[in-house]
């Protein structure tokens, strides 16, 4: 049975995902941390942290989560994302001007996050659960949302005018 004419929405998708974390929560007596959530910040943190405690002899906290169930965590989601691209023949390396960009983004959204105590998701959660961290999250989300966007628009204001690249 092909399942191409399946169209997954972001409503759908989240609803599923939801349902069947809740659903493996209870059936396999997992409990991650509070407000952990599928956080593509703290759950690499604790993969490294993990590393370099068995490697360095280190004393670095890890979530109980990530020690019990790792493929749960980043490396589950990676391979998960290669394995369906390959499945789908969208996996493809192609060559990225200005990769550098990429990297020292990664690096500071990576390093805000840590600072901020987790990723947006983990703010959502943290915020459900009351905590003043959640609420302080997401003013600097929207703050830097907010910036981000008056600095976008006026390279591309300043491109407009003198005729050159946006980038």
């Amino acid at each position: 049975m092909k399942l191409t004419h399946v169209k997954v929405t972001p409503f759908w998708a989240g609803l599923v995902l939801g349902v069947g974390a809740a659903l493996v929560q209870a059936y396999f007596n997992v409990f991650p941390p509070v407000a952990n959530g599928f956080c593509m910040i703290c759950h690499p943190r604790d993969f490294f942290d993990w590393i370099a405690n068995r490697l360095v002899g280190v004393d670095w906290p890890v979530s109980l989560v990530s020690t019990i169930y790792p493929l749960m965590t980043v490396v589950g989601v990676v391979a998960g994302a290669v394995f369906a691209a390959w499945r789908n023949k969208e996996l493809r390396f192609r060559r990225v001007n200005g990769w550098w960009k990429y990297v020292i983004y990664g690096f500071l959204s990576i390093n805000f996050g840590l600072l901020l105590a987790g990723c947006p998701i983990r703010i959502v959660l943290l915020s459900a659960y009351g905590s003043p961290i959640g609420f302080v999250g997401w003013a600097s989300v929207a703050v830097g949302a907010t910036l981000m966007t008056l600095i976008v628009r006026w390279w591309q204001r300043r491109a407009v005018s003198t005729g050159g690249d946006a980038r």
